[in-house]
């Protein structure tokens, strides 16, 4: 039934949030590069059904139905990620297998480009160079900076972050929660052991909580493959170690590799005029939009995004290891067929700053996106997209379903993410999976599983067929259709509840299912919170596992 708007909730204490969080994190397992299965059937379930016009009907033992769409979503994409891991094979420098070392792989800070004055960071005792960014929209960014380093290595190594400066701290963690990474805290310095590639968030408390002021980033990548030559391959771009100010006017071609060393700090854009196949984008070094910032919000709608590709009919493109700051427009947009998003770190501040988007069949993997529009949209089909983190800043969503979508975009298997931050505070329709779809197309067959979100108290889901003005309604209305959501842990409580609306009779979004979501310090079996609105919507489900075994 459709509800009223509700009060504020009361959130658990700062020290028994953090104690139950790390208890979780302790129970998970789950490695950047090596993303788990999804999940099996869970039934019998528990639950009600909410149907077109207000019927409510309980659930008591399986849901056949939705497991078979789920099952065949999972073995759609399974041939999907076959099919672009058969077109990446044939890249001259497409293996993304990671490398056989060395132990550990160090990168120069450029000349230049000042260390961060927030941290120092040592890798088994060596200094690792600190970058920082500084908050761009600062009329509505809370976080005043950045500061991130990035190495390779293989085997296990020992990692120190040390906070310059700062007083009062107590002691440490790192995120995401299920790298189960254990810290000493001494001295103002958090001290850890990775034996997985891993991006991850070192924070100092009390300054665990929306808005950290000063985020630390250590992006602890895998040893690097097929690396090009440095020279002799005319088709390959090399940028070596230092600052490359190249401009925004870079041209991508077809059979082409562009290589970042680490060290390299490209001041830069790559754009694709019209279609191209077979092109790589990859290495360890650091991709800077800083140059186009115009400093104003609408000005930067004005320029262009980071790499772009924007060809659908492009074919066979893959991006790895690369990190990119400070976009003033979108990060990487890469609307190839065959597509390949890898290990791929952005971190940008303005509201027109989306983090990643792939074409149709396409592996979005083992990524970091640090964005203020829409993290990762998932827009054309065909796709997986796992092992994923995400912090999110005050704007858009970590996972953007639809925004007037004009096409059947179907077939999407979203699995073992993180979302570790979400800063939403004052845009209502902000939430963690969302879809503000006023198109004319009906995107469907979404399979959500084995989503963990940590720091996160504005909404979890808002799925809504809802007009805006970018979007001209002559065109006419489609629906959403078939979306599943399982397994979804949210370690906080969330201020305002799920909204579920369609726009109309006849335009709904209607097969909707969240098995074992739990949130708000339960796992939901009814509607309790959230606000379905019954005019507009049919068969939503709502349901747990009967034998208790959904998250707690």
């Amino acid at each position: 039934m459709r509800r009223t708007h509700r009060t504020h909730r009361t959130h658990r204490t700062h020290r028994a949030l953090l104690a139950g969080v790390v208890a979780a994190a302790l129970a998970v397992t789950g490695a950047l590069f090596a993303p788990t299965a999804a999940s099996a059937d869970g039934a019998p379930y528990t639950g009600n059904q909410y149907d077109f016009g207000g019927a409510v009907t309980p659930i008591n033992g399986d849901i056949s139905t939705v497991d078979s769409i789920a099952n065949s979503i999972t073995a759609s994409t399974q041939a999907t990620e076959a099919d672009v891991a058969a077109h990446r094979a044939t890249l001259p420098y497409g293996d993304i297998t990671p490398g056989a070392g060395p132990a550990l792989s160090l990168y120069p800070g450029p000349a230049g480009v000042p260390a961060s004055d927030q941290y120092s960071v040592a890798v088994n005792g060596q200094p690792s160079f600190v970058y920082k960014s500084l908050a761009r929209k600062t009329d509505t960014n809370r976080e005043l900076d950045t500061s991130w380093t990035s190495f390779s290595f293989a085997g296990s190594v020992t990692v120190s972050v040390t906070a310059l400066g700062q007083s009062g701290l107590t002691g440490c963690m790192v995120r995401p929660f299920s790298a189960a990474i254990a810290t000493t805290f001494a001295n103002n310095t958090c001290t850890f052991t990775m034996s997985q590639a891993k991006n991850v968030s070192v924070e100092f408390d009390p300054n665990i909580h929306n808005p950290i002021p000063h985020p630390m980033l250590v992006f602890a990548n895998p040893p690097e493959n097929d690396v090009p030559p440095a020279t002799g391959d005319p088709n390959v771009l090399y940028f070596g170690p230092g600052v490359h100010a190249i401009g925004s006017g870079i041209v991508l071609h077809s059979n082409e590799t562009v290589y970042l060393a680490g060290g390299a700090y490209v001041q830069g854009a790559f754009i694709a005029n019209g279609p191209v196949d077979n092109v790589t984008i990859k290495g360890r070094g650091v991709l800077d939009g800083l140059f186009m910032d115009t400093g104003n919000q609408d000005a930067n709608k004005n320029q262009p995004g980071m790499i772009d590709i924007a060809d659908q009919s492009s074919s066979n493109v893959l991006i790895e290891g690369i990190t990119l700051v400070n976009a003033p427009r979108f990060n990487v947009r890469a609307l190839a067929q065959y597509t390949t998003i890898e290990n791929v770190k952005t971190m940008s501040w303005w509201y027109s700053t989306d983090g990643l988007v792939a074409g149709n069949k396409a592996l979005v993997e083992n990524n970091f996106v640090k964005s203020n529009d829409d993290s990762i949209k998932l827009f054309w089909g065909d796709e997986v997209v796992r092992g994923n983190t995400v912090w999110q800043l005050e704007n858009g969503a970590p996972f953007m379903i639809s925004w007037n979508l004009e096409q059947d975009s179907n077939t999407f298997h979203v699995y073992d993410d993180d979302v570790i931050h979400a800063e939403h505070y004052q845009i209502q329709k902000s939430a963690i999976f969302r879809a503000l779809h006023a198109g004319a197309g009906t995107p469907n067959r979404y399979l959500f599983e084995n989503i963990r979100v940590e720091n996160a108290n504005w909404r979890l889901f808002y799925l809504t067929i809802d007009n805006n003005k970018w979007y001209d309604p002559t065109l006419g209305y489609g629906e959403l259709d078939q979306l599943i959501f399982r397994d979804i842990h949210a370690y906080t409580n969330f201020t305002y509840p799920n909204v579920i609306q369609g726009i109309d009779g006849t335009h709904k979004v209607r097969d909707v299912n969240f098995i074992n979501v739990f949130t708000n310090n339960a796992c939901q079996s009814d509607a309790s919170d959230f606000d379905i609105d019954p005019a507009t919507t049919n068969a939503v489900r709502i349901v747990k596992s009967a034998d208790g075994s959904c998250w707690t």
